[in-house]
Parts: C-alpha cells; sequence; structure tokens
C-alpha cells in the first residue's frame, strides 16, 4: 500500500480558509492582515494546546537562586517542583505562597517576571514553563507568483550595516563559483573588525557550495548547490555575529517536493511581504527553453503538522470565520465547520485517554497523617 505523507503548511490554512470562507481571489486580503490573523488565531490555539497538555510546548529549566527574573519569551509556568532530576524520580510539587509565607519551605512566589523559591539554592528545584507561540509566515504569492519573460540582473549587496561583505576572489566564474574568503569588514577601518562568514554559513563539507549570497540587514540571504545533485537550497541567515540560525527557504513545498529554488535577487519588506526574485529549477519553460523566473514573498512557509491534525482544522475553521466577519457575511459553512472542529480540537488533542485525571496533591502529608 502506497503511504504519503502530507504535510500542511501556513499557507494552506490560509487557502483552505478562505475557500470555506468563499472569498472570490486570494489577493482580496493584505499580506499583513493575513499575517495578523494567522498568528492571532495560532497563538489562541497554541495557548489553548497547552492547558490541555502541556507536554507538548513546554520546558524544564533548573532554578538556581532565591530570585530569578523570567524572560519575556516564558508565555506561562507550569509547575514548580523539586526533584533530583525531572525525570526517573518523584516530585514535590510547590504551592505558590501569599505573602506571610514566603519563605516556607516548598512554596513559590511568581509577580510579574520575578518568580521567588527559597528553596532553589538549597535543593534541585525545576521550573516546567510553556515558551511564547512561535511565530508563523508564509510566502506571498507562492501559489500565483509574478512571472519573468525574460532574465534578470543578479543583484548581490555586500552592504551589512556596520560592516561590508568582501568576497574573495571578487570575480568567479558561472560555472564553478567558490569563494575561498567571505569576511563581513568594520566600515571604521581603525577599528579592524573582521568577522568570519565562511565558519557560519559554510557547508563545503556536505558537498554544497555557495553560489549566491547578498547582505540586506539583518539578514543575509544564501543559496547553495549541490556538487553532485545539482539541487539548490535557499534560504537566509539573521544575527550572522551573535547567534546565527539558517531559516529554509520553501515557497513551493506545499506541493509535495522540496523547493528546488535559487536567489537572483533579494530584499525583505515586513509591510508588503514581497522582495525576492527566484529562478525555479523545478519549473522548466520548454518553449522558452528556460528555468522560470517568479517573484515571490521572501518570508519561508511554516509547516503545520504538529502536534495534530485537528489543531490545523480548527485553525482553518478560525480563520474562515474571521474572513467572513471582515467581508460582513455570514456563511453556513464556517458556522457548521466551527463547532465540529472546535469540538474534534477539545476531545482529541489530549493524548491520555488511559486514566483519570487527577489533580496534583501540593501539600504533603503532616503529623497528623502519621498519627
Amino acid at each position: 500500500m502506497l503511504q504519503i505523507d502530507v504535510k500542511s503548511f501556513a499557507s494552506d490554512a490560509l487557502e483552505d480558509a478562505m475557500r470555506l470562507a468563499q472569498t472570490k481571489a486570494m489577493n482580496s486580503y493584505s499580506w499583513s492582515d493575513c499575517l495578523n490573523y494567522l498568528n492571532y488565531s495560532w497563538s489562541d490555539l497554541y495557548n489553548r494546546i497547552a492547558m490541555i497538555d502541556d507536554g507538548y510546548y513546554s520546558n524544564t529549566v533548573r532554578l538556581t537562586k532565591k530570585l530569578t527574573h523570567l524572560p519575556p519569551f516564558v508565555k506561562n509556568t507550569i509547575k514548580v517542583y523539586a526533584a533530583q532530576d525531572p525525570i526517573g524520580f518523584n516530585r514535590d510539587v510547590f504551592r505558590s505562597s501569599g505573602m506571610s509565607d514566603m519563605c516556607s519551605r516548598s512554596t513559590y512566589h511568581l509577580s510579574g517576571f520575578d518568580l521567588y523559591c527559597p528553596d532553589a539554592e538549597s535543593r534541585n528545584v525545576w521550573l516546567n514553563y510553556v515558551p511564547m507561540a512561535p511565530m508563523l509566515f508564509f510566502t506571498r504569492n507562492n501559489r500565483d507568483p509574478k512571472l519573468y519573460e525574460q532574465d534578470v540582473e543578479v543583484i548581490q549587496n555586500n552592504d551589512y550595516d556596520l560592516y561590508r561583505l568582501v568576497r574573495v576572489p571578487e570575480e568567479l566564474s558561472e560555472l564553478e563559483p567558490v569563494y575561498t574568503s567571505l569576511e563581513l569588514q568594520h566600515k571604521n577601518a581603525a577599528l579592524g573588525e573582521t568577522f568570519n562568514l565562511l565558519e557560519v554559513i559554510d557547508r563545503s563539507e556536505d558537498d554544497w557550495d555557495i553560489t549566491y549570497i547578498s547582505c540586506d540587514f539583518p539578514y543575509i540571504f544564501v543559496t547553495y548547490r549541490h556538487r553532485y545533485t545539482e539541487k539548490y537550497l535557499s534560504g537566509f541567515y539573521s544575527n550572522v555575529i551573535d547567534d546565527a540560525f539558517f531559516n529554509e527557504y520553501n515557497p513551493f513545498a506545499f506541493t509535495g517536493r522540496d523547493s528546488n529554488v535559487e536567489y537572483l535577487q533579494c530584499k525583505w519588506n515586513d509591510k508588503t511581504g514581497l522582495g525576492v526574485i527566484i529562478r525555479d529549477h523545478n519549473d522548466y519553460d520548454n518553449k522558452e527553453s528556460r528555468f522560470r523566473v517568479k517573484e515571490l514573498g521572501w518570508t519561508p512557509d511554516t509547516s503545520l503538522e504538529y502536534p495534530c491534525p485537528e489543531m490545523f482544522r480548527y485553525l482553518v475553521a478560525r480563520l474562515a470565520d474571521k474572513f467572513a466577519a471582515f467581508n460582513e457575511s455570514s456563511v453556513m459553512a464556517v458556522s457548521a465547520e466551527l463547532v465540529e472542529a472546535k469540538y474534534a480540537f477539545e476531545a482529541f488533542c489530549k493524548r491520555d485517554k488511559s486514566s483519570w485525571q487527577r489533580i496534583d496533591n501540593v501539600n504533603g502529608p503532616g503529623i497528623g497523617d502519621f498519627l
């Protein structure tokens, strides 16, 4: 039997929601509106599923000081407990203290971002928390890209805020572009600051060569080409000097195939969502005998297959309800799907169906229990 792994993306959720809301044209809403609606609904579902089963998104860290200032990415705390280790040991779950017992054993007090736990310096105390919902993105116009009848000029920018990208060699062969050095040099020559960019973005050990690199602060857009398969991998790095992270650009992954695109021009724009011109090596024009050149949005398309299909279904229904309200219309299919999707989400997102729900006992046995 043929098994197909069908993945759902953020652009799929928007398209399904617009179809459910009977939107006549996919460009009826601006990119910023769609991005806001998508993330508002996603954040609500993320927070709700954290209440249903916190194990999907929660993290555990150790508290080492009596007073801990929680960073902004901590959305909500779940449990504060003492244990030799979070795995394989019984837990002494702490209770929230009042103003008159803040220094009592097995207690914690949370006010704003300040978490006070007097046992943190004398015992192994752990904090289980839910981080903020990660932001979702979708690639604008990945369903109906703007096509160019002729090839466009390849533009690579070297300006990176206070730094300038220096390439060695300066002139490269179009057939074998190999960079022996890529450095970010500070524009103030007196400082003499340089940063070896190849240490961060080099993938030559995995047989990927850099064919395109362009700076648009705070991002650096890069295209790699595999030496043997000749496939292209594009994406952008953010904050390369302090903490570089590669964001893969996958505008056509919703088709079920890997996006095999090559950057030609790159600029980011948070308002319109547009900014990149690419050559799609999966779309060959037999009439023109070349791969098609397309203009798209610069943001990637986020995969939404985790944690369960019910969450994606409910997200589509919530988005469709917003789009219908935005058009001041009442669609019966939207109302019916919203009720059904909400029931499925609330009933089946929790994995544990094999036990009764229990309340955590935060009050240990006292002397009266032993007597």
